[in-house]
């Protein structure tokens, strides 16, 4: 096996004790007498540790790759004994009883691998820290597009503050990445300051009547200039633009890049949906068109999802200027940078020369909930620790009333992107009900009416998620009776 093979096998296994430790703190949450608190605690460390592959460990700057020798047979006995009754459609005291079986393996293969892994890296960490790696998930949150029906991203995450449940990563896109923006701004956020902020909006506060050339992004029926945006999100007595490196919690956005060679191709009305006597209709009808037409941009032969935030360069753009380009939607939405953006332009720039970009627009065509964007930016050590639970939002589901048909082209290529993303999350809250798309500056009225539904339905599921996050120690699996035994 090929060292690439090699790391495409791992990456699948970890996937897999991923969902077995969620399957887990499901079926115990539905039946917590069937599992003892020891053995519960033994299982989830186990599985953490069974992940670990490379972390940086607390107090340190040096990502340590760790001697996977030492922890693979645990990972394969687990995945062999225990995946499938986990994730069986049996009964979650059936599941649970299956775990009870298997403990005493489970502790005996623990405690090797977790002796194996100190003893083979004596310089690079010490227990404390393998510990905190196997047992503490740090909270990835994932939010994803879906235009006015992200407003329920407010209640969400005012839910899971009150419950003192805070991010220690963000990834969004569209309405999402607006979202995240103020969520990652400060760990700490005033979440009466910002709805009150919400509901003092305007249209013209936002939008413009779009111009018929744009540089970096498409021509759209109104420009997104996001001027109060631009004064709100600055630092230091100049008040300079704040960029996303100074997020208080890392920020990684999704732009999409459409392929200058595949939109060549297109048909003119995709790439100049407005000509001719086109110009002289009426804004609701140019607006119904273009929706038509959006469904076209959702093809990966199109468009690719773009990372910002995940390398220096982009990390060191105005926050701002990248949500304006990931809530671009293609046709209707078009941003500009501002004049004295200089430097951000030239990065802006030459990522699209290096892709061989026509424009930047709305990531949520390319990848709109995206979970594995999170997990790889993890994976990729960048948050330190590579063991997470990941919390994903999808505001956008398939509307049945008539006035919103033209959503259901766009809604199934939407689904079809969630297949590939749907195994990279943890937990996955789709919300409904749901403001309509299309209402991007809602009435004061139907904001508090979307930051209840959110609140509510986060409440749902924040048994969930408490569980998820709650650490597992190597004490409370039961170690000073593992020890008494094996010194007797």
């Amino acid at each position: 096996m090929s060292a690439a093979e090699l790391s495409t096998d791992r990456d699948s296994q970890r996937l897999q004790l991923q969902r077995m430790e969620r399957a887990l703190v499901r079926a115990r949450l539905a039946q917590p007498q069937d599992l003892s608190e020891t053995d519960y605690q033994c299982l989830r460390y186990a599985m953490g540790l069974a992940r670990i592959h490379r972390f940086v460990p607390r107090g340190s700057k040096r990502d340590v790759r760790i001697n996977l020798g030492a922890n693979a047979t645990l990972a394969d006995w687990l995945l062999a004994h225990l995946y499938t009754p986990l994730r069986s459609a049996g009964s979650d005291s059936e599941r649970l009883a299956t775990c009870v079986q298997a403990m005493p393996r489970v502790r005996e293969l623990t405690a090797q691998a977790r002796e194996a892994l100190l003893a083979s890296h004596p310089d690079d960490f010490d227990a404390a820290a393998l510990d905190r790696e196997a047992g503490h998930r740090a909270f990835v949150s994932v939010a994803g597009g879906g235009g006015g029906a992200g407003y329920v991203y407010l209640g969400a995450y005012a839910r899971l503050m009150a419950a003192d449940l805070t991010p220690d990563y963000l990834v969004g896109n569209s309405i999402g990445a607006v979202m995240g923006l103020f969520r990652a701004a400060r760990r700490r956020i005033e979440v009466d300051e910002y709805l009150a902020f919400a509901k003092s909006l305007s249209r013209a506060d936002v939008f413009t009547a779009g111009r018929r050339r744009a540089d970096l992004c498409l021509p759209g029926l109104l420009q997104l200039h996001l001027k109060v945006l631009h004064s709100r999100f600055v630092t230091g007595d100049h008040r300079r633009p704040l960029r996303l490196d100074e997020m208080e919690i890392p920020l990684d956005l999704i732009v999409a890049g459409v392929r200058r060679r595949s939109l060549e191709r297109m048909p003119d009305d995709v790439r100049e949906p407005e000509s001719g006597a086109s110009r002289l209709l009426p804004f609701s009808v140019k607006l119904a068109s273009r929706l038509w037409r959006l469904a076209s941009f959702f093809s990966p032969a199109l468009v690719k999802p773009l990372v910002f935030g995940r390398d220096q360069d982009t990390r060191s753009l105005h926050a701002v200027d990248v949500v304006g380009f990931s809530a671009a939607v293609p046709t209707i939405l078009q941003y500009e940078l501002r004049g004295r953006a200089g430097t951000s332009r030239e990065i802006f720039a030459e990522l699209m020369n290096r892709h061989d970009l026509s424009a930047l627009v709305d990531g949520g065509v390319a990848d709109n909930v995206p979970a594995r964007a999170a997990w790889e930016g993890v994976e990729s050590g960048r948050i330190g620790t590579r063991n997470a639970y990941y919390l994903a939002f999808d505001c956008f589901q398939p509307k049945w009333e008539p006035k919103h048909l033209w959503l259901w082209p766009i809604s199934q290529a939407v689904q079809m992107q969630m297949r590939s993303n749907r195994v990279y999350a943890d937990s996955m809250v789709r919300f409904s009900p749901t403001l309509s798309p299309i209402n991007l500056v809602p009435a004061a009225a139907s904001l508090d009416q979307a930051f209840q539904w959110g609140w509510n339905q986060m409440d749902a599921r924040l048994p969930e998620v408490t569980a998820m996050l709650q650490p597992a120690t190597w004490e409370a699996a039961g170690r000073p009776a593992l020890v008494a035994t094996e010194t007797s």
